[in-house]
């Protein structure tokens, strides 16, 4: 990933000639303030399931977590500032006031900048009312993520964040009903009206994004991540396009962070500006430009793995990839039809400093999904290739919960068919998600050479038998997949041992630490 994230886009503290609104803008704060004694307790500003994510890939905790120093808001309101986004990973509030020189003569700003009007292309095309439900079997046996859910691998403790638009269609049908009955609709959140509602009146954009990942209804369709968890947030306004909306998906990415999210998953594009005068160039999408591909490879740099889609200009004249797809950390996924050759409309590489992209590409001409009716229907659009991999990749990070993002990424990229010969439509390829399991060597899963559990699935006890060694000792901790602690004990044993266990039905950690050390997923019937 590239370290330089905070680019200084001209410096914006002369008033631009462009038709922007001069009472908006970021201002940009040169230190954390008092925030910084926070440090040594960082279980007040992240949660048990983000530091134990952090934990497993070996990701330091460091300044760039910490919130935003209260006395500079504090400062910030007292002149009559009203914050209305803010980002702690980049260190700015988004604020309004009508005198930008006053502020940004605080000691404590760094400098501000101008948010550029933009136009943000939900990455979609038009529906169809053709119904073909195959079409969910396909999408999904294109990838051999058949073959992944096999092996048990379902998402099942996995939590993924969908940054998007509106939800709407979510309560009707029974497409979710396995979603919503089972608990695991973790929260909402809508970054724009500051509330939970992210259901009524912001469009169904999101709820078919949803679907392709979510829905469970046997042998009618079935989403390529059926068991994992849910974030569903709201960041873009379908009725008119405001520069704030970018600032939005970067807190939804923060808060995703917080809670303890494994995946992003979003089908937003970014590029064309209401103001011709504002628009981004190709020369821009270089991955070190726009507030959201930076937002996104911080997001990377926490250990999630982002996953985006392409966008669809594949067919006119601005043909190429938009932010956030540019990220040089971003798993950017391309369309392709039922029989696996290029959509037409999907947006092509490469990046403006010559990376690969997209890097993989999935269905999306059509993807089997629910639409806001809570009907099953097809659409059209990189909108929808991107979370069936999305799905497909949670369902991979339950296989290898301690690899780094970035390293299961390169995975998914090595695993497609033209990995070996890559090219700007396709990027790397059609995925194989059997092949990138294999890929993932699971020496953190099982290690036989040490320790031999059973029985697995468990009931009420599980036995621990150091095979090559008597007289052994260890230091034994369960941990769900949110990061508690459930249980532990220190082990003096002669030969194999015994451990009486009350665990919840659902998937465990059970770490290993002594004359042997080990860490081997179990499951609780």
């Amino acid at each position: 990933m590239k370290k330089t994230l905070i680019v200084a886009i001209g410096l914006f503290f002369c008033l631009s000639t462009h038709a922007q609104n001069q009472s908006e803008f970021r201002v940009y704060l040169k230190d954390k303030g008092s925030s910084i004694n926070l440090m040594e307790t960082p279980e007040s500003f992240l949660s048990p399931a983000a530091l134990y994510r952090r934990a497993l890939q070996n990701i330091h905790v460091d300044e760039n977590d910490l919130p935003i120093a209260r006395e500079y808001k504090n400062s910030l309101a007292a002149l009559g500032a009203k914050t209305m986004a803010q980002s702690k990973w980049l260190n700015y509030l988004y604020v309004s006031h009508p005198n930008p020189e006053l502020i940004q003569s605080l000691p404590f700003v760094e400098r501000i900048e101008y948010p550029k009007n933009y136009h943000c292309f939900l990455s979609k095309t038009s529906s169809s009312d053709t119904l073909d439900y195959g079409f969910a079997r396909g999408q999904i046996e294109m990838l051999n993520g058949h073959l992944l859910h096999q092996s048990g691998f379902t998402g099942t403790g996995i939590n993924i964040a969908l940054i998007d638009a509106g939800f709407e269609g979510f309560y009707l049908g029974n497409a979710f009903d396995s979603l919503r009955n089972s608990k695991r609709l973790l929260g909402s959140y809508n970054f724009i009206s500051q509330d939970t509602n992210v259901f009524v009146g912001w469009g169904d954009h999101g709820n078919k994004v949803l679907s392709t990942m979510a829905a469970n209804i046997p042998d009618t369709i079935v989403g390529t991540a059926p068991d994992a968890n849910y974030w569903l947030f709201t960041s873009e306004n379908i009725f008119y396009e405001a520069p704030i909306e970018m600032d939005y998906w970067l807190m939804a990415a923060e808060f995703a962070d917080s809670v303890g999210v494994h995946l992003i998953s979003t089908s937003l594009s970014y590029r064309t500006f209401d103001n011709p005068l504002d628009n981004y160039s190709y020369n821009d999408m270089d991955g070190n430009t726009t507030i959201i591909t930076k937002a996104a490879d911080w997001a990377a740099s926490k250990g999630i793995l982002v996953v985006a889609s392409a966008g669809n200009d594949g067919d006119n004249s601005k043909l190429y990839i938009a932010a956030p797809a540019d990220g040089d950390s971003v798993l950017t996924v391309g369309a392709v039809t039922w029989q696996g050759d290029y959509a037409s409309f999907s947006s092509i590489g490469p990046s403006a400093d010559g990376r690969i992209k997209p890097d993989v590409v999935a269905q999306g001409s059509p993807a089997t999904l629910i639409d806001g009716l809570g009907q099953v229907n097809i659409d059209f659009g990189t909108s929808f290739s991107a979370p069936i991999i999305a799905g497909l990749a949670a369902c991979l990070i339950e296989a290898y919960p301690a690899k780094h993002s970035e390293e299961l990424a390169g995975f998914i990229r090595q695993s497609a068919h033209l990995y070996a010969n890559p090219n700007d439509s396709l990027g790397y390829g059609i995925p194989d998600f059997q092949k990138a399991f294999q890929l993932s060597t699971p020496q953190y899963v099982v290690q036989e050479m040490a320790y031999q559990i059973y029985p697995n699935p468990i009931s009420d006890h599980i036995i621990i038998d150091a095979m090559a060694q008597k007289n052994w000792r260890t230091a034994l901790k369960i941990y769900d997949l949110q990061g508690n602690c459930v249980y532990e004990e220190k082990i003096e044993a002669y030969n194999a041992y015994r451990v009486n266990l009350q665990l919840d039905p659902g998937l465990y950690l059970l770490h290993l630490a002594g004359d042997y050390n080990g860490v081997y997923k179990i499951l609780s019937l």
